[in-house]
């Protein structure tokens, strides 16, 4: 019987992990306040992860939590120290890369799951047996570079029990895998420590060779000058092709995205992949599912590496601009049947008489118009300017956690 993949979400916080879990995600990836590869999110305290743990535990998803940067020697203390604060609260897996670290964390908690980041560049089977017998790695996150098919050979040279995670959706990195070095030598933020600056995705200029700022030495012509800016990975019209070729976990990136994305695209995912699920000889693409996808923040989408080599296409950016963000303008948290009214959390400004789409767990947006609104001592208000606004509206049928955003 095939063995059900699962759906996985990024969770930068607290709340974009509770948007995750209710928006389908059969698990989340998230960090502690050291040693993830997303220093600026905002990551989690102890009692944080043990109040995400519980959450998602109540609601059948996992949790995974990221030690995959590569520490000095002075650093493991530290280490040690944060790994002893989290004892009675340990999360389902951890993402580690560097051995020192794995060593560190299986002499603490022998017990626990441990899944090779896609820091370790991972391309072949026998680097995956390694890890499996050496140091009983359970699943390995493939580099991104690799194709359906090299997946798929890998898959079967690799023990049953072990699991292969992949990157569907989100940024991709112009280097291998996120070894990169541009923003440690440009502005001293090691991006293998978590620092990353993202100088691929500056725009450069053309310079002589002899000018004081040499790396600043980039040519394009027409095309523009993002000459290191990846295309963004969507692969959630290919479900079929992804599950065909073994892939256990289908990851989604972008811990620094807001919890509207993580709710859309995790939602988009679930859509598909449940569809696939219901009838997989008679499976359909639904054009829904795209766009979705489409209704958040991105860069030109792109299947990435699954069916061409990076030889042959480097997959850049003809722009380095952001696509089709329709604006979050708040969530629901509570609906009174009685009244009708939902309770919301303004997120950007909107007024009475504005077109929205209403977007709920398993479905698409559903349109509606704001015909009145009320501040907390129900007076009738036009707006709602202010950040994190309380405010009720007329929204027959609402649920806790439906999103409200910009209308077409």
């Amino acid at each position: 019987m095939m063995k059900r993949c699962e759906i996985l979400s990024p969770a930068g916080n607290l709340e974009k992990l509770k948007f995750a879990v209710t928006y389908g995600a059969d698990a989340v990836y998230m960090a502690l306040t050291r040693f993830g590869m997303r220093s600026s999110a905002d990551n989690f305290t102890p009692a944080e992860l043990k109040e995400a743990l519980d959450f998602a535990h109540s609601r059948g998803a996992k949790v995974y939590c990221t030690l995959n940067t590569m520490p000095r020697d002075n650093e493991f203390s530290e280490l040690d120290s944060l790994l002893a604060e989290i004892e009675d609260c340990l999360p389902d897996a951890f993402i580690v890369t560097d051995p020192g670290v794995i060593t560190t964390v299986k002499a603490r908690y022998p017990q626990a799951e441990l899944h090779l980041s896609t820091q370790c560049s991972t391309v072949n089977s026998r680097s995956c047996r390694f890890w499996y017998d050496t140091f009983g790695i359970k699943r390995v996150v493939l580099a991104r570079e690799l194709s359906l098919d090299e997946i798929k050979e890998i898959r079967r040279n690799i023990p049953d029990d072990m699991e292969i995670e992949c990157f569907v959706h989100g940024a991709m990195c112009i280097s291998y895998s996120g070894r990169c070095l541009l923003s440690n030598y440009i502005t001293g933020r090691d991006a293998n420590r978590g620092m990353c600056a993202q100088p691929c995705r500056w725009e450069y200029v053309m310079a002589d060779v002899r000018d004081s700022l040499p790396f600043a030495a980039v040519k394009e012509e027409t095309d523009g000058t993002y000459a290191f800016s990846s295309k963004d990975l969507c692969m959630v019209e290919h479900i079929k092709e992804l599950v065909e070729a073994g892939i256990n976990s289908f990851k989604i990136e972008g811990r620094m995205k807001s919890a509207y994305y993580t709710a859309a695209v995790t939602n988009a995912y679930r859509m598909a992949y449940d569809s696939y699920l219901a009838n997989p000889d008679n499976y359909e693409i639904d054009p829904l599912w795209k766009k979705e996808t489409e209704s958040v923040s991105h860069r030109e989408y792109d299947t990435g590496f699954f069916f061409i080599s990076p030889h042959e296409s480097a997959k850049v950016c003809s722009a380095n601009v952001y696509l089709n963000d329709r604006a979050y303008l708040a969530t629901v948290s509570g609906y009174d049947e009685e009244t009708g009214l939902a309770k919301c959390i303004q997120r950007n400004k909107f007024s009475v008489g504005d077109k929205v789409q209403i977007l709920s767990p398993g479905s698409g947006g559903r349109e509606a118009v704001i015909e009145k609104m009320y501040n907390e001592d129900m007076e009738e208000i036009e707006n709602c300017p202010h950040p994190r606004q309380i405010f009720y509206i007329p929204l027959k049928g609402a649920k806790e956690w439906d999103i409200i955003r910009c209308g077409e």
